[in-house]
């Protein structure tokens, strides 16, 4: 054992056993001194003396380090490891061994005033970090938004896959895949295949220099699918390099989803394919008719009756056919085009305001607002140019504007006093090109566009007055903004992080520096207290990279226990029989939480507990929970020793992490303050000596071993 490691209260304890053991061997000594010269008779009298003052030496000796030890090194200890915290973990607040050291005469309130002192500097330090880094802070918000709305997926990730950045859309897309986080593989969502040989023909490029002198550089498409084949990508692979550009260190994926689009094509090109064989047909079939009628000499009767018969059923049927290609063509064009949901006051309003010939045109509006799905752009065009022309035919200036819904469509209705116009002319004016700022748009082709038509009619509700009746698709259900939840989910506040590219070396897990691991921190609610005869009523999870806590990435799900819950056991999680009804079994949400795992470190405050459950499902689940596993008991036990409580609340109290009321003792809140506690643990343990993931480990063993070495010790 190694003397420097020794503790205080050891210590201390060493140094009153040897006083102890040095004034009982004086004792001793000097008696058989004294005997060795005295009468025989009084041998015994000074040998219980002897035994009288070696007890009351040991005796006072041992009161004396009691009360040492309770006044003087516990507390001593205590007001270390409280300075450790504040000085490593920043828990700026008052130490609770402060009231413990109230014998320490003047070193107690000396350091509740370094601690004061520390908590002001480190709030100048701040103050001075967060004035310089306002700018910083301000870009990244800007690289947020953009990245946040952007409508083509990005991901950037490292060389081997690991994902460091991504955006709201590349969530959207694989999505459905499984599930994308921080310092989780992107092959995990992606076809691992199509990656690693894109990625490895960039790499290629580089070593070679050909990057130099190829077109696209270090970059590269992809095409490929999801790793559940259910949406087909295509997009661009770019290679990233260190600052002095001499090696990679991660790739950017930016990516479209053309699944629909693919459907589209192979629908588009099937009715080519078969329009075009069925006209080969008609055609053939309308030559072979001429050809019988253009034979020389007496035709055959029979020959001219079926010439005759083709050439009155082929031309029908060939028409039908273009009729259906040019329904199917029209379908493509409208399709192409982009369309939105719209509410017509927004249209009236671009209406109102377009005047793109000058005119001090009046639109009044009526009726209910309606929602409807159109190309705006092209629309407000198209009306706003009818406009001007109907105001100088009919020399009027004030038109009313209004739309009903009405069998899946909106009826979008110009109305004005005088007379229609004539069709011929209404088609002259859909002839001409609008101002639309789209090129040769002519209104013709917006109607095309929007698969409908137009017409001006006398108003049948008002006498005197005219009317443009435009009809256009209503609004699809799901584009709705009531079909939508009243309360939009909360963005990832975290959704990047840069330290992960080019960081460390690759290594063995157990070698990996705490602050560079990836812990999924856990709790679960059950039905009670005996993990093999109770059940699981809920698991969440939380995950914590590069030494942050990700708030957006978390896993917190109800599980049926396939039993009632008793009352007791509702009184603390809040769980109730019918919060868990038609929840999924527990077997299907352990198999979810481990893929939500993936490579990471569970950490769990007493994780024995909870960890048991988990294994109990895991041959109807499918899975294993075998990475390593970290318990916040074993490794507070570690810095603050066993005679300190351990229990969740005290150690969130030590290092400042507060647990709302409605969040404590639920799965979900309660797994949040552990990995707050383990942020905080981190520093504490690096300034211990335990700086990676081993280390941890054998700390948390060692703990384990004294516990129940204690508990075997108080059975017997």
């Amino acid at each position: 054992m190694n003397p420097a490691r020794w503790s205080l209260r050891l210590r201390v304890f060493l140094f009153f056993a040897l006083i102890a053991l040095g004034a009982a061997v004086g004792i001793v000594g000097a008696l058989v001194y004294v005997a060795h010269a005295a009468e025989p008779a009084t041998t015994a009298p000074l040998a219980l003396a002897g035994l009288i003052a070696v007890g009351v030496t040991v005796g006072l000796t041992s009161w004396v380090w009691l009360k040492f030890d309770e006044h003087v090194a516990r507390p001593l200890v205590a007001i270390a490891s409280d300075v450790r915290a504040a000085v490593h973990a920043r828990a700026a607040r008052k130490p609770p061994s402060i009231e413990k050291g109230r014998y320490l005469g003047v070193l107690a309130p000396a350091v509740a005033e370094f601690t004061a002192a520390l908590d002001e500097a480190r709030l100048e330090v701040d103050a001075a970090v967060a004035t310089a880094t306002a700018e910083a802070e301000r870009e990244r918000r800007n690289l947020e938004i953009v990245l946040r709305d952007l409508r083509q997926g990005v991901v950037i990730c490292t060389l081997s896959h690991k994902v460091t950045l991504y955006n709201r859309r590349a969530q959207e897309i694989l999505g459905a895949s499984g599930e994308i986080g921080l310092d989780r593989p992107l092959t995990e969502v992606l076809s691992g295949r199509v990656l690693g040989h894109t990625l490895e023909r960039l790499e290629d490029r580089f070593r070679t220099g050909r990057h130099q002198i190829h077109r696209d550089g270090l970059t590269t498409t992809l095409v490929g699918a999801t790793a559940t084949e259910n949406a087909r990508i295509v997009g661009r692979m770019t290679l990233m390099l260190d600052a002095d550009g001499a090696r990679p260190t991660g790739y950017i994926l930016s990516f479209e989803d053309v699944t629909n689009a693919l459907a589209a094509g192979v629908w588009r090109d099937r009715i080519l394919q078969d329009s075009v064989h069925d006209m080969r047909e008609r055609v053939a079939a309308l030559a072979l008719a001429g050809d019988l009628l253009a034979r020389t000499g007496d035709p055959d009767p029979q020959d001219v009756a079926f010439a005759r018969d083709l050439l009155l059923r082929e031309p029908a049927e060939l028409g039908e056919r273009l009729d259906r290609l040019e329904d199917a063509a029209s379908d493509l064009v409208s399709g192409a085009w982009p369309m939105a949901t719209t509410h017509s006051p927004t249209l009236f309003q671009l209406i109102r305001v377009r005047r793109s010939e000058g005119r001090d045109l009046a639109f009044a509006s009526a009726g209910a607002p309606v929602w409807l799905r159109c190309d705006s752009s092209s629309i407000t065009a198209l009306v706003e140019h009818l406009a001007n022309r109907i105001a100088v035919h009919a020399g009027v200036e004030a038109f009313r504007l209004a739309a009903d819904a009405e069998n899946g469509r909106v009826r979008l209705l110009v109305s004005w006093e005088g007379e229609a116009p004539a069709p011929s002319v209404v088609e002259s004016w859909l002839d001409e090109r609008l101002e639309d700022g789209a090129g040769a748009v002519t209104g013709h082709d917006v109607l095309a566009r929007h698969r409908t038509d137009l017409w001006c009619v006398p108003d049948p509700d008002e006498p005197g007055r005219s009317r443009l009746e435009l009809p256009i698709a209503a609004a699809r259900e799901e584009d709705l903004p009531i079909a939508k939840a009243p309360v939009p989910p909360a963005e990832r506040p975290e959704f990047y992080d840069f330290g992960l590219l080019g960081g460390l070396a690759p290594t063995r897990l157990d070698d990996r520096p705490l602050r560079a691991l990836t812990f999924v921190v856990f709790d679960t609610e059950t039905t009670g207290l005996e993990p093999a005869k109770d059940a699981l009523c809920s698991v969440a999870g939380v995950r914590v990279v590069n030494n942050r806590l990700i708030s957006g990435e978390r896993f917190d799900v109800l599980v049926d226990p396939g039993r009632p819950i008793p009352s007791v056991a509702s009184r603390v999680h809040g769980i109730t029989d019918a919060m868990v009804a038609g929840a999924e079994p527990a077997s299907a949400v352990v198999a979810r939480f481990r893929a939500f795992l993936g490579e990471g470190v569970l950490v769990a405050h007493n994780a024995a507990f909870d960890l048991a459950f988990l294994k109990r499902e895991e041959p109807t689940a499918g899975v294993r929970f075998d990475a390593p596993v970290l318990d916040t008991v074993l490794l507070g036990a570690h810095l603050f020793g066993t005679q300190e409580s351990l229990t969740l609340d005290t150690l969130a109290e030590r290092f400042g992490v507060t647990i709302p009321p409605e969040a404590r003792h639920t799965a979900l809140g309660d797994a949040r303050a552990t990995a707050l506690v383990l942020l905080g643990m981190i520093p504490l343990l690096e300034a211990d000596g335990v700086r990676t993931l081993r280390d941890a480990l054998a700390a948390s063993d060692k703990q384990a071993r004294l516990r129940r070495r204690m508990a075997a010790q108080m059975g017997a």
